[in-house]
């Protein structure tokens, strides 16, 4: 079988590192191929594999008539079998196209909830017309689910499935050196959704700490001023965006990894740094409950405060008994719901199921 995979966002992330985890499992099983934006991280890593990959422009315009055709006839010439979707711009633009292939689409987290009124309706609309013309709908949370749920984006017969992201556990390893005591991660886009700020103001509430950041974005400049503001240069250091092997090579240097993120789906970077024994401490935003047990495999807050995430910061980093339990329970958790393994097993059932439904109709 031939799949094709199309992602918009070809940028280091948790969707291009999922998609990359995808094909690094199931290449030996199906025929892939993968379109996602030209000159992009992903393009080149896919190339890098052997494998085809297509580069196309997906951010030139946000209403660009010519892209569905466009699409149209490079899945046409990439003629697959199943057509796998990652995330709603390429779901939006995929769809359009109207190839009448069967399709699966993945929601890597819904971003319509903290949009302007106007937006967050047509984002509602997009939504629900990608998720009912797709043949089967992956949420990678539960609390995605019931987002979809809620707001109707499902037909009333239609099937979904829920199935976790996961890492490679194999590939990463069981036992690394001590990191330096109170050495500070926070590892995601400077966009709105991560607000970085929150971390930097953080920051200032923990004297004895250092931090590194790593991503680029629209927040860029600001970051970095506010980090000078605060007189934090010394201690907080901007690495910018780096390639997912790059931010792997950063992790055993952290003591704790900080996620203040305002939503999510089912992100990455916390299972590695939980299969990493670093401790995570996070907002209990998105699918991260269904990662963290709030005092077991890490620090889960409901208050958006940098006073209270100082404090649980300090907990997991300077309680010896703490931290170490946490990290033996956060490893076993992940080893248990999130390896790509498990994740691989649940996606090729999903794509033979969804196959053979079309070859019956």
């Amino acid at each position: 079988m031939r799949v094709l995979h199309i992602i918009a966002d070809g940028n280091p992330g948790g969707g291009t590192t999922h998609v990359l985890h995808v094909l690094d499992s199931l290449t030996h099983t199906y025929t892939c191929g993968v379109i996602t934006q030209s000159d992009s991280y992903l393009l080149r890593e896919v190339q890098a594999r052997g494998i085809q990959a297509i580069g196309v422009d997906f951010f030139r315009h946000r209403l660009n008539p010519t892209l569905p055709r466009q699409l149209r006839s490079l899945i046409t010439q990439c003629a697959p079998q199943l057509i796998h979707i990652h995330g709603g711009r390429a779901g939006l633009w995929t769809t359009l196209a109207a190839t009448g292939l069967p399709t699966i689409y993945t929601v890597h987290g819904f971003h319509f909830l903290h949009k302007s009124p106007l937006m967050r309706r047509l984002a509602i609309v997009s939504e629900r017309v990608v998720i009912r013309r797709a043949s089967r709908t992956i949420f990678v949370s539960h609390h995605d689910a019931q987002i979809a749920q809620a707001y109707r984006l499902l037909g009333p017969r239609q099937q979904s499935a829920v199935i976790y992201n996961g890492i490679e556990l194999p590939t990463l390893p069981r036992s690394i050196p001590s990191p330096p005591a109170g050495h500070l991660g926070f590892i995601g886009r400077l966009e709105y959704q991560k607000d970085p700020g929150l971390f930097v103001e953080m920051m200032s509430h923990l004297p004895g700490y250092t931090a590194t950041m790593i991503g680029g974005g629209a927040l860029a400049a600001a970051v970095a001023a506010d980090i000078a503001r605060r007189g934090l240069e010394a201690r907080v250091r901007l690495l910018g965006p780096l390639t997912h092997r790059d931010t792997l090579d950063v992790l055993p240097s952290l003591s704790a990894l900080v996620m203040t993120s305002r939503w999510e789906g089912l992100p990455l970077v916390p299972l590695e740094a939980m299969w990493y024994g670093i401790p995570v401490v996070a907002l209990d935003v998105g699918g991260l409950s269904e990662i963290i047990e709030d005092g077991r495999h890490g620090r889960l807050l409901q208050s958006r405060s940098a006073a209270d995430l100082a404090q649980a910061v300090r907990s997991v980093t300077a309680e010896h008994t703490v931290r170490e339990r946490i990290i033996q329970q956060a490893r076993t958790r992940v080893q248990t719901l999130f390896s790509v393994d498990t994740m691989a097993a649940s996606l090729q059932q999903v794509y033979e199921t969804v196959v053979t439904e079309a070859r019956r109709r």
